[in-house]
């Protein structure tokens, strides 16, 4: 409100009460209404002086003064999963491993037959078969200021092993049902708009599923309103059985080569899902329907007479055979999910493996498909 009303308004008041004064004429009534009223006047003038307002004073009003202001630009920013979730990680708990790794680069480094022919340097050593030499250290001993790792073939000086910290990735558990293609970024990549303008970055990993588009943008998935991810920087699957599975197959399985993936189903739904890596070279995994074969705890992988590969993977964990010598095992040595890089098998993270591991028995159905790019 404005202050100079309120003031115009307390003069006007004044100044009629002004008009309305006259000379008092006192009755006996009047004497006697004010004899009554005496003591409380009196008990009132006994309490403490109220401390007085203070009197308001005119402060000038601000003149406004007109500016511009800009509009901000709307960003939207499009939701990655919906509501409610749809998916949750396998426990952390997955990915603890029994040994500690490390690679080997030296073809000159010593394995030593015993700790005593490792401090002492004799002449009790061999050469690892291969190089590099993946180990697994199942000790570690010190002597006279320096370390020593114990494998379960021998021992080692540890100034010639390079501890390898294993990948931390982990696959997915379907919470509920989806109708929708979903998967994982490969590489730090940023998505864009329909006309090209950059829209966020995703990170490597990072989980994102394909949403109906209003248009066509050739090469891109949807992953958001207006928002779109290169076809070649998601490797995508699908929560439906696969054709090639037959209609009378609901517990199995499934590795899609083309992209990458490993999916599990059970009772003809999809239970879990992941990245995997498989042969390097085309036909090196080969496609097909088999069953689990054999399972060990921990294996050491060497290339077998005919093979022209040339490796050493000691104590790889959850190996289990489905076709001769391949099977799926959890990879310590690399973190290339999503890509071609093994020998052969189905590499998978220490922490799928492990849940695969477990999930599996004897005999379960498997199925390696050439599978086919979207």
């Amino acid at each position: 409100m404005n202050k100079s009303v309120l003031f115009s308004h307390h003069g006007d008041n004044r100044a009629h009460r002004e008009k309305q004064i006259k000379t008092p004429v006192l009755s006996v009534n009047s004497v006697v209404k004010y004899l009554l009223l005496l003591p409380i006047i009196i008990l009132s003038a006994c309490s403490p002086d109220p401390t007085p307002a203070p009197a308001p004073t005119e402060t000038p009003t601000p003149t406004a003064t007109a500016s511009i202001t800009s509009t901000p630009t709307l960003t939207l920013t499009p939701t990655l999963t919906p509501e409610p979730a749809w998916y949750e990680q396998i426990d952390a708990s997955y990915a603890a491993l029994e040994y500690r790794y490390g690679l080997v680069d030296r073809p000159d480094a010593r394995r030593y037959t015993s700790l005593e022919d490792a401090v002492n340097k004799t002449g009790n050593f061999d050469y690892l078969p291969a190089i590099p030499a993946y180990v697994a250290i199942v000790g570690e001993e010190s002597r006279d200021g320096r370390i020593y790792y114990q494998f379960n073939y021998g021992w080692m000086d540890s100034a010639d092993v390079q501890l390898l910290t294993p990948s931390s990735y982990r696959g997915i558990l379907l919470t509920r049902d989806v109708d929708f293609r979903f998967g994982w970024v490969l590489a730090d990549t940023q998505s864009v708009n329909a006309a090209g303008t950059p829209v966020r970055t995703y990170s490597r990993y990072q989980i994102v599923h394909e949403i109906p588009a209003l248009t066509e943008n050739p090469g891109y998935v949807a992953v958001g309103p207006d928002e779109w991810l290169p076809e070649d920087s998601v490797a995508l699957t699908s929560p439906r059985v696969p054709e090639d599975a037959g209609a009378d197959t609901c517990r199995f399985i499934y590795v899609d080569l083309a992209e990458q993936t490993l999916r599990v189903y059970d009772q003809c739904k999809l239970v879990f899902a992941s990245l995997v890596s498989t042969g390097k070279q085309a036909g090196w995994t080969v496609t097909g329907r088999f069953s689990i074969l054999v399972k060990f705890p921990h294996l050491l992988l060497t290339p077998p007479w005919w093979s022209i590969s040339v490796y050493y993977q000691e104590g790889v964990p959850n190996f289990m055979t489905y076709w001769g010598d391949l099977g799926f095992h959890g990879a310590y040595w690399h973190d290339d999910f999503g890509s071609p890089v093994s020998h052969g098998c189905v590499n998978l993270s220490p922490a799928d493996a492990k849940w695969l591991y477990e999930w599996a028995g004897l005999g379960e159905r498997v199925i390696i498909s050439a599978g086919e790019k979207p």
